[in-house]
């Protein structure tokens, strides 16, 4: 379920990264569809820690939309950027951690025991999906408890379906 505009600009960001000696991992709806789960992703996130974040913005510098600048929400901190790539918003978040009641929680993790799927030709680093579903069970927002439901059917059909 994955466009034929984001695979073009996964091909793109994996040409301009690779051998770069950046750690990095897709996240988000996207990681979820390259893994099978029943989703329709509409950009690319890209997990790394701060050094990758402001590495990843001067080497996409072409496509940048917003710079990498440290970033705090409600329910999130980050060395945040924005790029489009192949009129596809890219999300990069160095050192990404996350509200868990009153304390950050990190993501770094996520980077030291990726998964990986082929797309193509090439093979890309994606958070595992129980990585993900911990996080979305914890969130808050609407759409992170329907991923995380969307992440539980997946695993159901997969045990049904052995």
């Amino acid at each position: 379920m994955v466009s034929k505009k984001i695979k073009k600009a996964l091909e793109i960001i994996y040409s301009k990264l690779k051998n770069k000696n950046i750690k990095w991992v897709l996240a988000g709806s996207l990681s979820l569809a390259l893994q099978g789960v029943k989703i329709r992703p509409k950009d690319i996130d890209i997990l790394t820690d701060k050094k990758g974040a402001l590495l990843i913005n001067k080497i996409l510098k072409e496509y940048e939309v917003r710079p990498v600048r440290f970033q705090r929400s409600e329910f999130f901190e980050s060395y945040f950027g924005e790029f489009r790539i192949n009129d596809v918003k890219v999300e990069v978040m160095g050192n990404l951690r996350e509200k868990v009641g009153d304390k950050w929680v990190s993501l770094s993790k996520r980077l030291k025991t990726p998964n990986f799927v082929k797309v193509g030709k090439i093979q890309l680093p994606v958070s595992s999906l129980i990585d993900q579903l911990k996080s979305y069970e914890r969130g808050s927002r609407k759409k992170d408890k329907i991923k995380a439901k969307k992440i539980r059917e997946f695993f159901i059909d997969k045990i049904v379906k052995k």
